[in-house]
C-alpha cells in the first residue's frame, strides 16, 4: 500500500501535537511512551520511527510549542503591536490559563521538566526563550537594556504566576495572584 509523501511529516505532528498536550497535562515523568504513543493514536514502534526517545519529543515540543502564540512583533504600528502585546498578556496571565494546562502554554507545565533534561532540549529552549525575549523587547519602549530588562520581568511573571496559581487551590487567593501579576505585567508595557 503507498502513502502519500507527506504521510510521514503529518505522523509526526500529529505525535508532536498530542504529545505536546500529553506533556502539559502529566508532565515528562508522569507519562510514558505508551501513554504518549496512545495519546497520538499510534502504537510506540511509531512513536519511535519519528522521535528516538521521548527527549526528542520534549525538545520537539519545545521548539514547536514555545512562544509560538505571542504576537507578530513586526506588524502594525508600535501603538498597536503594544495594543496586542496587552491583549495577549490578558489572555495569558488568566484564570481561563491556569484552569487549561493541556491547551495552554509549555513554559509553566514544562520548564522544570526542562531544567532536568539533557542538553539538547535545554539548548532549544535557551533560544526559543531568547526569540520570545526579543520579540516582547521590540514591541517596549526605551533603551535596549531597559526594554530586555522588563521583557524578562513580563515573561517571568507570566509563567511564574501561572505556575503558583495551578499549585494553590482554586479560589479567591489565586485568582487575586493572576490580577495583581496582569496589572504589573501591563504596566511594564509603557
Amino acid at each position: 500500500m503507498r502513502y502519500p509523501p507527506d504521510q510521514k511529516a503529518k505522523a509526526k505532528e500529529a505525535i508532536l501535537q498530542a504529545g505536546a498536550q500529553a506533556l502539559r497535562t502529566n508532565g515528562f515523568n508522569g507519562i510514558g511512551v505508551d501513554g504518549l504513543a496512545a495519546a497520538a493514536g499510534v502504537t510506540s514502534g511509531a512513536f519511535y520511527s519519528n522521535f528516538p526517545s521521548k527527549q526528542a519529543l520534549l525538545e520537539g515540543v519545545i521548539e514547536s510549542c514555545l512562544g509560538k502564540s505571542f504576537i507578530d512583533s513586526d506588524t502594525g504600528s508600535v501603538a498597536e503591536r503594544r495594543d496586542l502585546l496587552r491583549q495577549w498578556l490578558t489572555e495569558y496571565i488568566s484564570v481561563c490559563h491556569r484552569e487549561n494546562p493541556a491547551s495552554g502554554c509549555v513554559m509553566p507545565t514544562l520548564s522544570a521538566d526542562v531544567a532536568r533534561a539533557g542538553p539538547a532540549v535545554r539548548e532549544t529552549y535557551r533560544l526559543r526563550m531568547a526569540e520570545l525575549i526579543g520579540k516582547v523587547s521590540a514591541v517596549l519602549g526605551g533603551n535596549e537594556a531597559d526594554r530586555e530588562r522588563r521583557a524578562w520581568s513580563i515573561v517571568s511573571m507570566m509563567v511564574g504566576v501561572i505556575s503558583i496559581s495551578r499549585a494553590m487551590p482554586d479560589g479567591e487567593e489565586a485568582n487575586r495572584a493572576i490580577d495583581h501579576a496582569l496589572e504589573t505585567a501591563v504596566s511594564l508595557i509603557g
